[in-house]
């Protein structure tokens, strides 16, 4: 027989209120979490791709050949006098090599003059002026986009029938699709690395960027260059044999 005096015990409206402001207070505490947990995602993605391209680019530095590297990323002159130590040319030459955002193949976009950083802003389209040649110490030119033939060597040397022409159209990755640039040079002055003609072999800091050029429909070109201050880095050395 139930006592008529026990009263079962339950919340009080105020107790449930408060449980509900709490368990709401946590759940969106925690989905606030949710935007950035998938940018880390994404971010370590693109990182896991960026170390991913370290074989790319040196099967497409090999392809490339010697020549042609040693001359796209040339920074010294007077390097044929025995006479004198090596100067520090005025024109400091960087490789620029460009990948899709999700990896594997790497091509050759062109070669650019190294630029002071407030010239690479956001309005610019290059990385700094194109170098169309360059006339070795000792005679001879090693052309950057096209050969002498009119063959395309790097993707700035590139037609309209070259993109749909094999085997230049394996080759091809359109501006808006170049989301991984590799910013290739040679060590500096007084590094041990440092290049010499007689050395058999060329050592080379890459340093890959991302991103760089995204779809853009507002802009006429159809991309957006990001500046370089807004990139990602990864920086590793290399080297190519004679």
């Amino acid at each position: 027989m139930k006592n008529p005096h026990h009263h079962q015990k339950g919340f009080t409206l105020l107790e449930v209120v408060i449980a509900l402001a709490v368990f709401g207070f946590l759940i969106g505490g925690l989905l606030g979490f949710l935007p950035w947990g998938a940018e880390g995602v994404g971010q370590i993605k693109e990182q896991s791709v960026a170390y991913g391209l370290v074989d790319a680019v040196q099967v497409e530095l090999e392809r490339m050949g010697f020549s042609l590297v040693e001359s796209g990323t040339n920074r010294l002159e007077d390097m044929y006098n025995p006479t004198s130590d090596p100067i520090e040319s005025n024109q400091v030459f960087q490789i620029l090599l460009v990948a899709r955002r999700e990896g594997g193949r790497v091509a050759f976009e062109h070669v650019v003059r190294e630029e002071e950083m407030a010239y690479l802003n956001s309005d610019q389209i290059e990385e700094g002026n194109v170098i169309e040649q360059y006339r070795k110490d000792l005679g001879g030119v090693v052309y950057f986009n096209r050969s002498e033939g009119q063959e395309p060597i790097s993707l700035s040397g590139f037609d309209e029938e070259d993109i749909d022409t094999y085997p230049h159209s394996s080759r091809w990755i359109p501006e808006s699709e170049r989301y991984f640039l590799i910013k290739c040079t040679q060590f500096p002055i007084n590094h041990r690395h440092q290049h010499h003609p007689s050395n058999a072999f060329l050592a080379l800091q890459a340093d890959i960027q991302w991103p760089y050029k995204i779809p853009d429909p507002s802009k006429s070109e159809g991309y957006r260059r990001v500046a370089e201050k807004y990139r990602k880095h990864f920086r590793f050395p290399l080297a190519i044999a004679r």
